[in-house]
């Protein structure tokens, strides 16, 4: 008989799982969300996955440094960096309470209770969901792997290839 040499079951055919609190492989399930119209498919799996396996759920929305831009008519960035123009930022925190606040009515209709954190003012989105997911010994990550358009982002440097190739734990990538 092959086993996966942790004793939680064969290797072929059927695997068992511990029950034991202790041996959950995810306990702790970080899902960032974006402002893509894809981002229910994320929060869906997120969500899914949390309750089958009993995990706590942290949903977090990042604004990084470049995010100002998204709302600047005028371009005018010297003022938000200088620490000058908070409209900026007070916007953008609005708006990821709005879409984390889809998060937690969701989670609330299937009877969980979620964690909601908003990563502000770090150099890059991937930077920032993985310095989170560090620090705070996330066992799972759940992204989106398109950009706000819906394109896909095939080149090096896209966020979801960032967030894969150097996460401490597992990534599930959402299509």
């Amino acid at each position: 008989m092959l086993t996966d040499g942790n004793n939680y079951g064969q290797i072929a055919g059927e695997v068992t799982i511990k029950e034991n609190d202790q041996d959950r492989i995810i306990k702790k399930i970080l899902i960032a969300i974006d402002d893509s119209e894809h981002r229910g498919k994320i929060i869906s799996y997120g969500l899914t996955i949390a309750k089958s396996l009993g995990a706590d759920v942290t949903a977090t929305h990042v604004i990084d440094r470049g995010s100002v831009a998204g709302l600047s008519d005028t371009g005018n960035l010297e003022g938000y960096f200088a620490g000058g123009n908070h409209p900026y930022e007070e916007e953008l925190i609005k708006h990821a309470k709005e879409l984390l606040g889809e998060v937690d009515a969701l989670a609330k209709k299937l009877g969980m209770k979620i964690n909601i954190h908003i990563i502000i003012n770090v150099k890059s989105v991937a930077e920032g969901i993985l310095d989170y997911a560090s620090s705070t010994n996330m066992d799972l990550i759940v992204i989106g792997t398109k950009d706000k358009t819906g394109g896909h982002r095939f080149l090096v440097g896209g966020n979801s290839n960032k967030i894969i190739d150097h996460a401490h734990c597992p990534v599930l990538a959402v299509r």
